[in-house]
């Protein structure tokens, strides 16, 4: 007696087939999928890496670069705070500086970018930028005695970065500590007002803090507050 064979039906072969390959192609897309968000994982870090990296070679290198401005009040601070055109007294002031020559983040629509004025502008929109405008534009002095454009659009923008999220400002001691008073550094989210007169007291740091995602970048910058010869007597003229 014949025992009877049986097997799959050439549908059901064919259905087969088709299911395992789509598995297969399931299976081989995830794959790719993972490996490209691997693969792309580090190239993606190591670009917000080096945007916050150049962001602070940069404002290290321009606020080196930073001297007194011919007509500033204030003759013996390469950086000071200065509140620009437009900006409401009830502001806090910015970090002013001056530069002879500017680079080419400053591009000015009305000519050269020399003699340039420039702010440190932190906004919680769009991250940090430079508000400048060049003393080769039409200006006035403001109520503080300090140049300014004579319209408020005049001011110009340029944004360093569109990351930065939090600055905070540091101090070592207070205005009234001796020479010989042991003195802290203390760190401040905004700017801190003076005792001694109606102004504010410039930091010796700025920290930025840089936010992509959830991860967090800090790097700090220092503030030149005096230009001293290495002989520490005087300025030297550049």
């Amino acid at each position: 007696m014949r025992r009877k064979i049986t097997g799959f039906t050439l549908v059901e072969v064919l259905l087969a087939l088709t299911i395992g390959g789509l598995v297969l192609v399931a299976a081989t897309t995830l794959l790719i999928t993972i490996s490209q968000a691997w693969a792309n994982r580090p190239a993606t870090r190591d670009a917000f890496d080096a945007h916050v990296n150049g962001v602070a070679h940069f404002l290290t290198a321009v606020l080196e670069e930073a001297s007194v401005a011919p007509l500033a009040k204030n003759q013996d601070k390469v950086i000071d705070l200065q509140t620009p055109v437009g900006f409401s007294e009830v502001d806090d002031p910015l970090v002013h500086f001056y530069l002879r020559e500017a680079p080419p983040l400053f591009f000015n629509p009305h000519g050269k970018s020399v003699r340039v004025h420039a702010y440190l502008y932190p906004d919680e929109t769009d991250g940090l930028s430079l508000l400048w405008f060049s003393e080769l534009q039409e200006l006035e002095k403001g109520e503080d005695g300090n140049l300014q454009p004579v319209e408020e659009e005049e001011l110009l923008k340029s944004i360093i970065s569109p990351f930065c999220r939090e600055v905070y400002y540091y101090y070592y001691g207070e205005e009234d500590d001796g020479p010989d008073d042991i003195k802290n550094w203390e760190v401040y989210s905004d700017l801190q007002e003076s005792e001694k007169s109606d102004e504010f007291r410039i930091p010796a740091f700025m920290k930025l803090v840089f936010r992509w995602d959830d991860e967090d970048l800090e790097r700090t910058i220092s503030l030149s507050i005096d230009r001293l010869a290495p002989s520490g007597i005087e300025e030297e003229p550049k």
